[in-house]
């Protein structure tokens, strides 16, 4: 008999399958249908939540173990932030469920949680994040390199664009996307400015193993198209889409 490939899905609160309740997980979160089809033996390591920092630790745990054949890997939002103010408890940024902080004796009240969130996102730009999502991506391949564990990259919340990879045209205002000039501070920038600090980025991207990755510049949540039955994450129809670009990828290994 035949043993089972072991898959693991790790990511944010997509990758959870956040919206549905397990009976409905079943039936339409990727990661389950994927295993279904495939006939993986797989477990779901995402956490709701999750910053870049915190998936890239858990992936590279996964692959460290040898536990698994394919090590799926969604990454999130570039400015998500944990932090951790006590043993096993953690406060981010980009949590809407509660008004307020608590923790034994620290209380952040709704109006200075909302203060302290924008500051820290003023201090936490994307041009850094994306650097650092590159190194992160680099360490994992280097690592399932390593390990002989296949690693496949799926973009769940980035905001990135193909203009990251293309040459560099004359005319900088056709050749950068909105989201690029908007993490380069397009208008306030005289051109020298602007083609150095997109080169910087545009080297460090092109550095990544393009192979890896299902939909590198076609977000997961620029696709989603209908919401699940509790809460404001993807919904069946969007999971479809997500299960569609993971099978053609697979198709083409």
């Amino acid at each position: 008999m035949s043993t089972k490939v072991k898959v693991c899905f790790n990511g944010c609160s997509f990758t959870a399958g956040e919206g549905f309740d397990s009976s409905q997980r079943k039936l339409h979160a990727y990661d389950c249908v994927l295993a279904d089809q495939h006939n993986w033996d797989s477990d779901n390591i995402a956490v709701n939540g999750s910053s870049n920092h915190t998936i890239f630790l858990r992936s590279a745990r996964a692959i460290q173990s040898q536990q698994y054949n394919i090590v799926f890997t969604q990454w999130s939002a570039l400015n998500r932030i944990w932090l951790s103010p006590g043993p096993e408890t953690y406060y981010f940024i980009n949590d809407l469920r509660h008004p307020d902080y608590s923790y034994r004796d620290l209380y952040i009240n709704q109006q200075d949680k909302k203060k302290l969130n924008q500051l820290l996102l003023l201090l936490n730009h994307d041009y850094q994040n994306i650097l650092d999502l590159v190194c992160y991506c680099r360490i994992l391949e280097q690592l399932a390199e390593l390990n002989k564990t296949r690693l496949i990259f799926i973009n769940g919340l980035v905001p990135w664009q193909s203009d990251l990879v293309q040459p560099l045209s004359q005319d900088l205002d056709s050749a950068l996307s909105k989201y690029t000039k908007e993490i380069l501070d397009f208008e306030n920038r005289n051109d020298r400015e602007i083609i150095n600090y997109f080169s910087k980025l545009q080297q460090q991207v092109s550095t990544l193993d393009f192979s890896n990755w299902v939909n590198m510049f076609d977000s997961f949540q620029s696709n989603v198209c209908d919401t699940a039955p509790a809460r404001h994450h993807p919904g069946v129809n969007s999971h479809q889409w997500m299960i569609n670009q993971i099978n053609t990828y697979l198709g083409k290994l």
